[in-house]
């Protein structure tokens, strides 16, 4: 038997990446899954390799009545993890100001908007896991509106974790440092990535990148663990320690 046996699990930006890995470690133990995404094909792909117990929902986060008809679609939520949305990365003076307000809108409001409409189909020990970044704790050049946005949501998980403990609604934060298999832009040149990346990995302690396994089995954990509320978990390989 799985951990997660007759449990429906929601998991926005499970086509690709983090979300996706998340979905198929969710699926292993036993869950049902649906997995929302602004891209069908992407969706349509996920779920041929989730197998029969995923389905798949075309949802722009960003987009609040998309994210109403989402949870509307799904009869109860167990477990929501929320991990759609980018990242903008860019000098301040050359990032349009619409760029870093669509981030909010789709990280911390899309993100807000889930909470808002899963919560009345959530029963005593369910559980919402937000992500975030390590840029809510660590300075990253060319990151100023992201690193906002990371400490936003670090604290909106702190905040929701108190306001929901006492219909036992369990609530976290996921705050990935650098992770490899990602569909981020860093908006960096292609033959200077290397250096880009050389860069990054030389201030992690243990010398590697996370990959999208290594936060899907923090995802688990803090999904599944019952006296885990209010906690955000930096999984940077040191970087947040140095």
């Amino acid at each position: 038997m799985g951990a997660l046996d007759g449990k429906l699990a929601v998991v926005t930006g499970g086509g690709s990446g983090i979300g996706f890995a998340v979905a198929e470690r969710f699926v292993r133990e036993g869950a049902e899954v649906v997995i929302a995404g602004r891209r069908k094909e992407r969706l349509d792909a996920a779920v041929a390799q989730l197998g029969p117990k995923a389905r798949g929902i075309q949802t722009d986060v960003g987009d609040e009545e998309q994210v109403k008809r989402l949870i509307d679609s799904v009869p109860r939520v167990d477990v929501l993890v929320t991990m759609a949305g980018g990242a903008v990365f860019g000098a301040l003076e050359e990032v349009p100001m619409k760029a870093w307000r669509d981030l909010f809108n789709d990280r911390y409001f899309g993100q807000l908007a889930c909470c808002r409409y899963a919560v009345s189909k959530m029963a005593q020990g369910s559980s919402i896991l937000l992500h975030s970044g390590i840029a809510g704790h660590a300075a990253l050049p060319n990151y100023a509106g992201g690193a906002g946005l990371c400490g936003a949501v670090n604290a909106m998980g702190r905040s929701l974790a108190i306001e929901l403990a006492p219909r036992g609604i369990r609530v976290n934060v996921l705050s990935p440092g650098l992770t490899r298999d990602t569909a981020l832009d860093w908006g960096v040149p292609p033959e200077q990535m290397d250096a880009f990346m050389g860069a990054f990995v030389g201030r992690i302690p243990l010398k590697r990148p996370g990959t999208v396994h290594d936060m899907a089995d923090a995802a688990f954990f803090l999904t599944t663990n019952a006296y885990a509320t209010g906690m955000v978990i930096d999984l940077d390989g040191g970087w947040t320690a140095v």
